[in-house]
């Protein structure tokens, strides 16, 4: 008895001194437990103890008052100690920002009572200042960036000292204050000068205004920030938040996942306090969607029926939040106390929230403020269907539970939000991209992305005299059949994971699930992968689920057999049931010889190695790629492989016209790389070259089409950084000269006839 307690006995060490100092991150209110220290948002704290999850110390400005209180509640920083108090530490520029703007802030209430006439000028550079040491503590700045921002701030902190009369200080190229006893007196007052010089120039007046620099107009972003959700709950649930078209009733964005306890906060330490989310990639079009949505699906994670946890045998160890798991698991519980096994685990529809946004889309300037999203619990309907009641529910204020969010609408590239917006960017804001390509795609802006849709599936009745719940287990696979581990994803804010598995709904033999999640495989593997389906009853009895054996497969390739993806679009796969004492798991030639469509069948009722088909059973899925290097066109194909397939070169240069403008201006980069080296290697200069050249013509008129007139910046950037073919330019020049000679010589040998 004595060694379990002992074993249960928190050690208390003394705290490193790396680590004896912090800032509370979350309110953490324990008034009625005085060995607890309770703590607000902000609040100093020096740490003297701790041991496996908790810290032993006292806040620095109520010294007298010590207690334990959650690390997870704690941003651990880096620290000076000034005159005995702790301070975080800084560097030197940040530092003498921090004291210039203290000490111009007190002088610029005096110019305000007196109306100076410097108040605007000295308040516009405090502004300034203040972004630029946001920028610096951001920790988002390259090495050169930093340097350059860093330079602007001390020309700031000078000509505004000039400007109040205050004292100057002499500084070197790199804007550091110079030790004036380390140096000669000629070299510092050179650097006086030049200092003198430098302010000069800042403070005349401008004959040319230096032009603002020009946003990005065909890029816009919406951050989104989950401040809170008012909901009862009773078991951990995964929100799944993404923007949604009220008119083609799909989804446009990729999800971002928030963990949330039953406690009522977030699940993981790395969204405890940064539960926020930026929308990317979206165009003007999209914004001016008639009818757009931010729907927020809230998943149940646990039991088939909901357990009622008993509230007033909760701790705070129930709540106490961990780092995100390393383990590629969808159903990985990360709280303390939440589930002792994962084995009786599965997903259940729990409710949705939705909120229009296309007010606020279509004039972003009026918003301000907080969105209360009104949140409809399932019942026994399905999260697409309680989607649609809540869109057409006309009288949501009876609705008491809803989701608090703060959106805010961003324009420009993420590089340009974040030198902008470095206080609502930071490092580890996860982004969510539209499912669908940008209005303009950048040369180096690789992507490989295959969003799959779980549309839903019909699933006859054999022995079981009831409806199954039946639950889908998705598995990317070589054509070993391995699994290939982490490249699925469920949404942003959360790790990739190894295999993805449906929601799961209380007898329904044809569920309609209507779940996205994105597959990303490296584009080297993706020709060998094929996608599985694996279908299991999900008993409401524990015991009895624990036996349950998966019933079904069915599976798609990603390659078809003419080197083309798989089509966009819609697909009804074949299910075959599984004889478990003659089906090999491990061996994917058994299905893989198997018909996977349902139009491939033709009526067929095959059977393999344990495996027969259930023929009034289907699955329907949907594919939407998103990708810059795999290509859906069989002419495209041909030009972009030319080296593999020079018998065809002729004739994938002329399939290049009828391969449409979309395709086209997607691959751009691409397809010019591709007829560059066409032109520069082809051993048949008077077959190829004059088609090489009438493809380019091509290409430049594309781009200059009104549709995709915005590309041509993408043409200029092509040719300003990415274009390398050196010895094109000799044979564009001959091609060139030859189709002049032509033009004119029937013109010359018409007027000799005359």
């Amino acid at each position: 008895m004595t060694s379990t307690i002992a074993a249960t006995t928190p050690v208390w060490k003394e705290a490193n001194s790396k680590h004896a100092f912090g800032i509370a991150k979350c309110n953490f209110d324990q008034e009625d437990k005085p060995h607890r220290l309770s703590l607000d948002v902000g609040d100093s704290v020096v740490i003297l103890k701790d041991t496996t999850h908790w810290y032993y110390g006292y806040k620095q400005r109520h010294k007298e008052q010590r207690g334990i209180f959650p690390k997870s509640y704690i941003h651990l920083c880096d620290y000076t100690i000034v005159n005995g108090e702790y301070c975080i530490k800084r560097t030197e520029i940040v530092e003498e920002i921090t004291k210039v703007l203290l000490e111009w802030g007190s002088i610029l209430k005096q110019y305000f009572l007196v109306t100076h006439c410097d108040f605007n000028s000295i308040r516009a550079k405090m502004f300034e200042l203040n972004n630029n040491r946001a920028l610096l503590i951001s920790g988002n700045l390259p090495v050169d960036e930093m340097r350059k921002v860093k330079l602007m701030a001390t020309s700031q902190i000078d000509t505004g000292n000039s400007l109040l009369g205050l004292d100057m200080v002499v500084r070197d190229e790199n804007g550091d204050i110079l030790d004036t006893n380390a140096i000669c007196t000629t070299e510092l007052y050179e650097h006086h000068m030049n200092a003198q010089d430098r302010i000069f120039k800042a403070n005349r007046p401008q004959t040319i205004q230096r032009s603002p620099r020009p946003l990005n107009k065909y890029s816009h972003n919406i951050l989104l920030h989950v401040n809170a959700f008012v909901c009862k709950f009773q078991e951990d649930s995964d929100l799944l938040f993404t923007l949604f078209d009220g008119e083609t009733h799909k989804p446009i964005s990729e999800n971002y996942v928030v963990k949330w306890s039953r406690t009522g906060i977030a699940r993981d330490i790395d969204q405890f306090d940064n539960n926020r989310v930026l929308f990317t990639d979206l165009s003007k079009a999209d914004l001016s969607i008639p009818k757009m949505y931010l729907v927020g699906y809230a998943v149940r994670v646990g039991a088939m029926e909901m357990k009622d946890h008993d509230s007033k045998r909760a701790s705070i160890t129930t709540a106490m939040l961990t780092p995100s798991s390393k383990k590629h698991s969808q159903l990985s519980i990360s709280s303390s106390g939440s589930f002792n096994s994962t084995e009786y685990i599965m997903r259940r529809p729990f409710g949705v929230a939705c909120k229009d946004l296309t007010p606020i889309l279509h004039k972003p300037e009026d918003f301000r403020g907080n969105l209360d999203m009104p949140f409809m619990l399932c019942e026994k309907d399905t999260l697409d269907g309680t989607l649609r009641k809540l869109i057409a529910n006309k009288d949501i204020g009876k609705i008491d539970s809803k989701m608090a969010v703060t959106i805010e609408v961003l324009q420009g590239d993420i590089k340009q939000i974040k030198e902008d917006f470095p206080r609502l960017l930071h490092t580890n804001v996860p982004l969510a991209r539209k499912m669908g390509f940008p209005e303009v795609i950048l040369p180096g802006d690789v992507r490989n992305d295959l969003y799959l849709t779980l549309c839903g599936g019909e699933f006859a009745r054999i022995a079981k005299t009831s409806e199954k719940n039946v639950e889908v287990t998705v598995y990317v696979c070589n054509e070993q059949g391995q699994v290939v581990p982490g490249v699925m994803s469920i949404g942003a804010g959360l790790p990739p994971i190894d295999e993805y598995k449906s929601v799961v709904y209380y007898h329904d033999d044809k569920p309609k699930w209507l779940e996205t999640f994105k597959i990303h495989v490296p584009i080297d593997e993706f020709k060998q992968c094929h996608l599985k389906f694996i279908f299991k009853h999900r008993s409401s009895n524990e015991q009895k689920d624990k036996s349950e054996k998966p019933f079904g497969l069915s599976y798609v390739k990603l390659m078809q057999d003419n080197g083309t993806t798989i089509l966009q679009g819609q697909h009804n796969l074949a299910v075959y049931k599984m004889d478990h004492k003659k089906y090999d798991k491990n061996n994917a030639n058994v299905y893989m010889e198997l018909p996977a469509t349902v139009g491939e069948l033709q009526g067929a009722k095959p059977s393999l190695g344990g495996l027969s088909l259930f023929p009034k059973d289907q699955l329907t899925i949907c594919v939407n790629l998103c990708s810059t290097k795999l290509t859906q066109s069989v002419s495209l194909l041909g030009l972009l492989n030319w080296s593999a397939h020079k018998e065809t070169l002729e004739e994938s240069l002329n399939a290049l016209s009828n391969v449409p403008g979309e395709e086209v201006v997607k691959f751009l980069q691409d397809i010019l790389d591709a007829l560059f080296n066409i032109l520069v290697e082809n051993d048949d200069p008077e077959r190829y070259d004059q088609l090489v050249f009438m493809s380019i013509i091509h290409l430049i008129e594309t781009v200059s089409d009104l549709k995709y007139q915005h590309f041509l910046t993408v043409l200029d950037v092509y040719i300003n950084e990415s274009f390398s073919a050196t010895l094109a330019y000799s044979k564009l020049i001959n091609v060139l000269q030859k189709n002049i000679r032509e033009a004119i010589e029937p013109k010359e040998k018409s007027a000799d006839g005359i």
